[in-house]
């Protein structure tokens, strides 16, 4: 039988991006690890990826001067390098859409990494001249090389030819940037490790059509001193001619280890070499170190005055600043940068230089340059921005971000963006005088509004509709704002002056005293209600601009809440459907609800007043119109269920159902029923100031005293919080969309995409404020906050920011766990795999096998579970698949429930929290185990679980899962040595119940405790079952370890156990050693069993990788018999996959002979040896599926796949024939 690895997919640190424009659209091209992928950017769909390198990373991508065509089919040219390496590729876009990449050159390789390239970009665009088909690389010495090749357009291939050019100042690099002045000059801005910025420039000889890299000179034109720390960045500006005059002036951006960004002028670098300010650097260019701190500065140009400007940034390393957009006006020049960093951030600068042409020294005319800091952009997890491209457009400059979660993510800078990434869309008010219809100041900022003498101020306001906001003032003016339509406005014109403006209609005056008032909206219905402190309330339609008064109540109004339904609301609705409004007074009764069955006539409505307690405030309401449902949510945190059946006025409506403390006790802001209604039970999302969201089940029970029971079936945090003002569920998509305040900006969060939608900087939650869900997607957003004495107004009318690709950890992913049983939800079954990273994250994605119209494999998150603090060290599915399991540092171990939800997807709960030793422990959960336990009552789920902990101990727990919250039964306690213990795994035989432990000191030790728990468990058919009305001590045994056997010269770091026959186990391990061990045991039974009664061999494989081995997998289980000369006599096979830090990927077969003993009996061999693109490899599972081309299950196999996780993951599949 012959073996193949294949590579599946992967979902790696995007380390490089591309822009492409093309007829057919725009495509980004982007580079991880060996590979390159082309995704359409407006679909974000994958439409081609190759393996560019055998194994080294992308770090760069560049158009080439190469382009080819033909009748059907346009071929685009392009570089790509990364580490020695460097390739020429082609990209072919056909006439109907179709799109592919292939390789046009060999891998080439460098003398030395490669840090930056670029062409020479003819002026008269003519791509047959032989300057044309020219580069250039700089690498990591300083040494700059050019690049020629030779090109075939009838086979698209190219030959390369790779020559010195010359060298600046001999130093470690970390990054340069290489431009071309002219054919005859390019000039290299270098930074070195020491925190140095070298700038330096070649001549070369020149014909009018020829290029020759021979008797090339090198002058080196600056020495920039000034950060303290090593130069990550620097980027060359193109030329810009200063307005009103000849002179020219070129920039310099640099970013360091230090957080700075410095600006420098290098306007001089294009001057000829023959001048006496250069001419001994030029004599010997390459003799000078450089280093850290006052040292020598023999006769170089170093100016420290070149540094015109310098501003902080990032709260850690920054990689990155490049020049992305210029303005040039007579008064001044801008110029726009982007900072990427460590802090998974993309900051927007601009650099802000008074014209003056008439000063000749260029130093002068920067008296008042200022690098001002614009906005920043946070879409990516983890740490790390490791890439960044620009697509310029004349009203818009949209820059493509690639992180090291393996994500490309997209957002616009506006040609006339202000101080705050919305500031060109938001307008700001004096809320003291509304009458004047006009704006204090545009875009003036918050707090300058001139305040009017009269005391009259906008009090309340919301919105009615996609266009209208009402607005109220303390005196009882009422009006209503029509917002400008953005869409009408031409994009280039979207400056401060067109930002949504809104014209102001008085509706009338209101008749009250005093300037408190409820108010609230549905824009929806373009309807609004009004109740002031007499107990008046008003009803508002907004398309008649006619109010009316609705009901006297006896008290003052001090809430109206619009009950959110499923309803879709037209003119003839039914009592089920009416329009539900809850209102709160003060007094008795406290709170009433008014049922509108028809808009256009409300005052035929239905009035119930609801009992409810003196300290039950509500907050929010949702109203179950088929089954005559209300639930609301008070400030306290408690949620009340009425049953309306059978409510009449004026006898107060009892609560059927009260669960007292259901988001703590913070407000409940928002109840919301999920958009499809179950038959038998009901499903409500409700969210809260306590950081959580919540998916509860609402089902009635047949009992009369407690007719209606809630159990919460999702419970989730979002990054954002702990203010979650409301959630709701997109109309087109069906994604649940959360809303809140997170410090001092208002975001607008996808959860079911894991992405941001919308930032507004506003001040903080403690303000009046509005938003208008009704109409909300990822174009169109509409706010409206006070702030400092000030209305402002935000709109959207575009996509400002999009995930163009998605990810996975933003952090290396340290474990993954796979679950036997296949996860159910709207008639699909899918695989489910649980990751877990140092990032604290659980993602719960589902395996997209491939299929006729799905080319690739691939990983589709479902959900990301949020409650750990520490680092993930190990996760485990329990065998139903209904439960993970999950540890990590602090001594953190939760279990996990998890179900479908219909019509929201997986919901997951954290059922558990083990115990800790101590409130502040740092002990970290190594590794554990658990068994599924048979109960008598079949609707209950217990478990037994076994915990290692850094500390070297062992803690043995019983576990029983209920609705309420997990109960964990301390059984046992035991210590191994003084060494970390790595692995733990229970062995279960017809012997007993043994332990298996692995530890730092390279061992591997049993622990009998079988005797421990004979009153507790009963070995079944199936499986461990707990004796009826058992009762267990209130203190844990003691259990110790037996025997212990040497694997590993050092740390064991991976194991895997199979079981055999007749109570024996394989054991298969990986160490700190490079070597890969396989063992046979067989674990004797009793407590007091000696060494004689436990059977145990092992082989040793040193140096099976040239690192250690830290994964190791067991792909069949149970071992496949391959002969049997007696019945006591058979051979077994099985495979086992083992990786590293040394990026392999191995593949070995075992052999068990039975007829043999001792390590005679175990046999290994190698069969695959393969690259892995994931670095510091931690972790690697596998799992059966089928692959095939098929959708009906035709022509498709079943094979083995494997999840390797590290800096990314990695998906293979084992082909077997």
């Amino acid at each position: 039988m012959s073996y193949t690895l294949e590579h599946l997919d992967s979902s790696l640190p995007v380390t490089a991006i591309q822009v492409i424009d093309s007829s057919d659209g725009r495509f980004i091209l982007s580079g991880y690890g060996p590979y390159l992928q082309l995704v359409d950017e407006a679909r974000g769909t994958l439409l081609d990826r190759i393996q560019i390198f055998e194994r080294n990373t992308v770090h760069g991508i560049q158009l080439a001067n190469l382009a080819f065509a033909k009748s059907a089919v346009n071929v685009t040219s392009f570089l790509v390098w990364g580490g020695q390496s460097f390739r020429l590729f082609t990209l072919e876009v056909g006439n109907l859409g179709s799109c592919s990449l292939s390789v046009s050159s060999p891998e080439c390789a460098a003398p030395d990494w490669i840090l930056n390239a670029n062409f020479y970009r003819p002026e008269d665009n003519d791509l047959n001249s032989s300057i044309a088909n020219r580069a250039c690389l700089i690498t990591a010495h300083n040494v700059l090389f050019g690049l020629k090749w030779e090109d075939d357009s009838m086979t698209y291939q190219a030959d390369i030819r790779l020559r010195q050019i010359g060298t600046g100042l001999k130093s470690v690099l970390y990054s340069a940037d290489v431009s071309w002045l002219s054919p005859e000059q390019i000039l290299v801005a270098a930074g070195t490790v020491f925190g140095e910025i070298v700038v330096w420039s070649s001549r070369l000889p020149t014909t009018q059509r020829s290029i020759f890299w021979g008797n090339s000179s090198v002058t080196i034109h600056h020495l920039f001193t000034g950060h303290d720390g090593s130069i990550f960045g620097v980027d060359i500006s193109p030329e810009i001619r200063w307005p009103n005059g000849n002179q020219t002036r070129r920039f310099l951006a640099s970013c360091s280890d230090d957080r700075t960004i410095r600006i420098w002028d290098i306007s001089d670098c294009s001057s000829p070499l023959a001048t006496k300010k250069h001419e001994k650097a030029a004599a010997r260019p390459a003799t000078r170190s450089t280093g850290f701190g006052n040292i020598f500065r023999d006769d170089l140009d170093i100016d420290p005055e070149a540094c015109i400007a310098k501003a902080w940034g990032h709260t850690s390393r920054i990689w990155k600043a490049s020049f992305v957009d210029i303005t040039i006006s007579p008064q001044a020049t801008c110029l726009k940068l982007v900072s990427l960093g460590e802090d998974a951030s993309c900051q927007v600068w601009r650099l802000r230089l008074q014209c003056d042409s008439q000063v000749e020294e260029p130093l002068a005319s920067y008296k008042h340059t200022i690098l001002q800091h614009m906005s920043t952009h946070a879409y990516h997890t983890g740490k790390n921005i490791w890439s960044m491209a620009v697509h310029n457009s004349p009203d818009s400059t949209t820059v493509y971000s690639g992180g090291a979660d393996g994500s490309v993510h997209s957002f616009v800078i506006g040609t006339n963006e202000a101080s705050s990434k919305h500031r060109s869309r938001i307008r700001t008010y004096d809320i003291y005088d509304l009458s004047q219809h006009l704006p204090v100041s545009v875009g003036s900022m918050p707090g300058k509004a001139r305040r009017q003498k009269s005391d009259d101020r906008l009090n309340r306001y919301a919105f009615v509709s996609e266009t209208c906001i009402l607005g109220l003032s303390s005196h009882g003016k009422l009006n209503v704002g029509h917002i400008s339509d953005l869409e009408s406005i031409e994009p280039q014109q979207m400056d401060q002056k067109h930002a949504p403006a809104i014209s102001w209609e008085n509706i009338e005056v209101l008749d009250s005293p005093g300037s408190q008032f409820a108010m609230a909206g549905h824009p929806e219905l373009g309807i609004g209600m009004i109740g002031d402190v007499k107990g008046t309330l008003w009803w508002y339609r907004n398309d008649t601009r006619g109010i009316l008064t609705l009901v006297q109540l006896e008290k003052k109004i001090t809430g109206i809440f619009f009950a959110s339904s499923q309803t879709k609301y037209d003119n003839n609705i039914d009592p089920m459907s009416s329009i539900a409004v809850v209102t709160t007074s003060l007094g008795t009764p406290s709170t009433n609800l008014f049922l509108i069955p028809d808009k256009n006539f409300p005052g035929n409505f239905t009035r119930i007043s609801l009992d409810v307690p003196p300290t039950f405030l509500t907050t929010s309401a949702a109203f179950i119109g088929h089954k005559f449902l209300l639930i609301l949510g008070a400030k306290t945190g408690h949620l009340s269920v009425f049953d309306l059946k059978n409510a009449k006025d004026p006898t107060p409506c009892v609560p059927a159902l009260t669960v007292f403390n259901l988001h703590a006790r913070d407000t409940i802001t928002s109840v919301t029923p999920l958009p499809q209604p179950q038959l038998q039970e009901e499903r409500i999302l409700t969210t809260g100031r306590d950081g959580y969201y919540c998916i509860h089940s609402l089902a009635g029970t047949g009992d009369p005293k407690s007719p209606w029971a809630l159990q919460t079936i999702h419970k989730m945090t979002p990054p954002f919080g702990p203010y979650i003002e409301g959630g709701y569920f997109d109309k087109a998509t069906n994604h649940l969309i959360l809303f809140g305040f997170k410090s001092t900006e208002f975001i607008v969060w996808n959860e079911s995409t894991q992405t941001e939608r919308a930032t507004i900087e506003c001040g903080g939650a403690h303000r009046i404020w509005a938003y208008n869900p009704y109409h909300a997607g990822d174009s169109s957003e509409v706010f409206a906050w006070t702030k400092a004495s000030t209305f402002n107004l935000f709109r959207k009318t575009s996509v400002l920011h999009r995930a163009v690709t998605l990810g996975t950890h933003g952090r290396e992913v340290k474990v993954a766990a796979i679950s036997e049983a296949l996860f159910e939800d709207g008639g699909n079954k899918h695989r489910i795999i649980a990751t877990g990273g140092e990032d604290t994250l659980i993602r719960i994605s589902v395996f997209e096998e491939m299929t006729s119209s799905k080319s690739r494999a691939s990983l589709a998150c479902l959900r990301s579970l949020k409650k750990h603090n520490a680092g993930i060290q190990h996760l485990q599915w329990s065998p139903c698949g209904k439960f993970l399991f999950s540890s990590a540092g602090a001594e953190e171990f939760y279990i996990w429930r998890l179900r479908s939800i219909r019509g929201f997807g997986m919901g997951a709960i954290c059922e558990g929290e083990c115990p800790k030793t101590a409130e502040d422990s740092d002990l970290r959960i190594t590794s554990f185990d658990v068994l599924q336990t048979a109960t008598h009552d079949e609707t209950e789920n217990s478990f037994l679980l076994c915990l290692a902990y850094s500390n070297s101990t062992v803690n043995i727990f019983h576990y029983v899962s209920a609705a309420s919250g997990g109960s964990f039964i301390h059984l046992s306690k035991g210590r191994y040595t003084a060494n970390c213990l790595t692995e733990i795994y229970f062995s279960n035989s017809t012997l007993g119940l043994s332990l298996i432990t692995a530890s730092t000191d390279g061992y591997i030790a049993t622990w009998d405790i079988s005797e421990n728990l004979n009153d507790i468990y009963y070995l079944s058919n199936d499986g461990l079952r707990q004796p009826r009305g058992i009762k267990t001590s209130t203190e844990p045994r003691p259990v110790n370890w037996q025997h212990r056997y040497c694997i590993h010269q050092s740390s064991v770091k991976a194991m895997e156990i199979s079981p055999l026959s007749n109570g024996e186990c394989l054991i298969v391990t990986g160490g700190d050693d490079n070597a890969i061990s396989v063992s046979r045991l067989r674990i004797g039974n009793g407590a007091n069993s000696d060494h004689a009664k436990n059977s145990f061999s092992t082989i040793s494989l040193p140096q099976a990788h040239a690192s250690a081995v830290t994964a190791m997998s067991v792909l069949e289980k149970p071992a496949r018999l391959v002969s049997m000369c007696q019945q006591d006599y058979a051979v077994f096979e099985l495979l086992i996959a083992s990786t590293g830090n040394d990026q392999r990927l191995k593949l070995w077969l075992v052999e068990l002979d039975f007829a043999r003993s001792g390590e005679d009996g175990i046999r290994v061999s190698l069969l695959q040896d393969v690259y892995t693109s994931v670095a510091d490899m931690s972790s690697m599972s596998s799992f059966r599926t089928h692959i095939g081309r098929g959708d009906n299950n035709e022509l498709r196999t079943l094979k083995i796949c494997l999840l390797l996780c590290g800096v990314g993951v990695d998906l293979w599949f084992l082909r077997m024939a």
